[in-house]
């Protein structure tokens, strides 16, 4: 049956996650990749055509289905492999600095870092979704854009990930080397910047790296305008973009790390936990605060969704803003 939006109680919730000309459907494609989520940067996989009556918070399904589902668990394996690949390649990068005493840090860090992080979500975004940061897929989960199953099996398997980086750091570097060279990144001086600076830099980078990364690739928008292939290429130049602008701001600091997992792998592998919580507070809150951002007024808010039922009880979901007085049609 085809509903007009005439045919609609609407009410509104959300912001839709579709671009201005998408189909609205009531039943979900099959875009047969286990990373078609709506909070992956698959942009051709994202599966976005689920309708609900009911925002994301409000419903049972977000918090409790998929625990046992096989896709999520196929995809948590590529995701810890990957980010550990991911970790090892940065922390053998920074050994790779600090040995060589090159004097234009920052920008070998935002060239590596650009480019390492766009290559690895390209080869992981179809099979897991391609977030490889554990600050990126709670971000996703509070923004109602990855279920809270997918969430949590994603985000342990990115620490686990980074535990074995710093394993096989340490393994590739010996005890005294990876003591001496600090694990090859994420610490500080006390001496030169304190704690409290690191982690309103820490905070502040996590809330900017985090705007753009949903801005440039999980904004349904971008699609339109640059292609659905171009997400990861742009969130990693704004990772780069980030790294390079705080890397060197002051004498024994690394810059930000905005990555836990990352942290803690190199962490193990220097052993140096000193003011660890930093690198774990500044994401969690740089996280909430462009959740709430995202809530709001997300990127896609031009395009807005009104949910209701017919008269009959069949849900119907229907465009306002800009396209209000466009008729849409929602397949039930």
């Amino acid at each position: 049956m085809q509903l007009t939006t005439r045919d609609a109680v609407p009410e509104p919730y959300l912001v839709s996650s579709l671009p201005p000309n998408a189909p609205l459907s009531a039943t979900p494609v099959s875009h047969g990749v286990d990373g078609a989520f709506e909070g992956s940067f698959a942009g051709t996989a994202r599966d976005i055509t689920v309708l609900h009556t009911r925002p994301w918070y409000r419903r049972q399904e977000y918090y409790l289905e998929g625990w046992s589902d096989p896709v999520i668990w196929r995809a948590a394996v590529d995701e810890c492999l990957a980010t550990a690949g991911f970790i090892y390649l940065s922390g053998q990068f920074g050994m790779t600095l600090m040995n060589e005493g090159v004097t234009q840090t920052a920008a070998y860090v935002g060239i590596f870092n650009s480019v390492s992080l766009a290559l690895f979500i390209y080869a992981t975004a179809a099979a897991t979704g391609g977030h490889l940061n554990p600050m990126i897929t709670f971000t996703t989960v509070l923004c109602g854009l990855t279920p809270m199953p997918r969430g949590v099996v994603l985000i342990t398997a990115q620490v686990l990930g980074g535990i074995l980086a710093g394993g096989v750091l340490l393994g590739s570097w010996g005890h005294d080397r990876a003591v001496s060279h600090m694990g090859g990144g994420s610490f500080f001086d006390p001496s030169h910047i304190t704690p409290s600076q690191v982690l309103v830099t820490e905070t502040m980078s996590s809330l900017i790296f985090l705007f753009l990364s949903i801005g440039t690739g999980l904004d349904p928008r971008q699609q339109v305008l640059y292609g659905r292939q171009l997400g990861p290429l742009l969130v990693g130049l704004s990772l780069g973009l980030v790294t390079c602008a705080t890397t060197g701001i002051a004498p024994g600091y690394t810059g930000a790390c905005i990555n836990p997992a990352r942290a803690i792998g190199l962490a193990i592998a220097g052993w140096n936990w000193h003011d660890h919580w930093i690198w774990w507070s500044g994401p969690a809150l740089g996280s909430m605060l462009v959740s709430l951002t995202y809530r709001f007024a997300p990127p896609s808010h031009a395009e807005r969704v009104k949910y209701g039922r017919t008269e009959a009880g069949q849900p119907v979901a229907v465009r306002a803003g800009r396209d209000q007085n466009r008729p849409h049609e929602a397949s039930v």
